[in-house]
């Protein structure tokens, strides 16, 4: 059985989406804080009072905001985990949290989500969930509705493993990427391709740009297709 590795972010509660200190793998260790996340997700809400799924599907994203559509995974190891907030800013109302839940085989397991929308780094996302993982089988419900999460707290893996100058399969190319390699932030998108940022160097591999991608020091940044949220192998290819 082969795991993923993760980009491994920890930030204080409700700080802004910023203050991150990085790391690069999800620690194995058992998840000290699961029966207070479980206690503090049992009131939440599933899902806006009288709006059914199929409903919130239906409803036109709100103006100003860009149309997409990919899976990524909440990249906030944090006690609380990722908050989803009611409009695309830092100190918006919380309608609901995503922890990342240990299983029985103490793996640690994000919760995916299906991005429909980007305004400004923000990402409006719906259907969050966790898939079958050999999670434990009392969960702490899960806010399934539209909601807005910062990109600095999204990861993923990627199918597609040259980055991209442009959304375009025909523009020039950033730079090679390799398996395992961890996706830091989630930057922007535009239909199913999504603009990523992801370290220049890890401690087993240097990529080497072909192009400046406009990214801070020490980091590359590029457009990218097909993400993967298979947490248990790896994607690429």
């Amino acid at each position: 059985m082969c795991f993923v590795k993760y980009i491994h972010f920890k930030a204080c509660n409700g700080s802004a989406a910023g203050d991150l200190f990085l790391t690069h793998t999800i620690p194995r260790s058992a998840w000290s804080g699961f029966a207070a996340v479980t206690a503090l997700a049992l009131a939440l809400s599933t899902e806006s009072p009288g709006v059914s799924g199929q409903e919130a599907k239906a409803r036109p994203l709100p103006p100003g905001v860009a149309a997409c559509n990919f899976g990524a995974l909440a990249n906030d190891h944090t006690r609380e985990g990722l908050n989803i907030r009611a409009e695309p800013r830092a100190d918006s109302a919380i309608l609901g949290r995503l922890p990342v839940i240990e299983n029985a085989y103490h793996e640690k397991i994000a919760a995916d989500v299906h991005v429909i929308g980007v305004r400004n780094g923000w990402f409006l996302i719906e259907d969050a969930g966790y898939g079958d993982y050999d999670l434990p089988k009392k969960l702490p419900p899960v806010y399934t509705g539209r909601g807005w999460v910062s990109g600095k707290l999204l990861t993923t893996q990627l199918r597609m493993m040259t980055l991209k100058a442009a959304p375009d399969e025909n523009a020039a190319d950033v730079v090679e990427m390799v398996d395992y390699y961890g996706v830091t932030a989630i930057l922007d998108c535009k239909g199913d391709w999504l603009r990523i940022e992801t370290p220049l160097s890890t401690k087993d591999y240097t990529l080497k740009p072909k192009l400046l991608s406009n990214g801070p020091s020490g980091a590359v940044r590029g457009w990218t297709r097909r993400p993967c949220t298979n947490q248990r192998t790896t994607c690429g290819g």
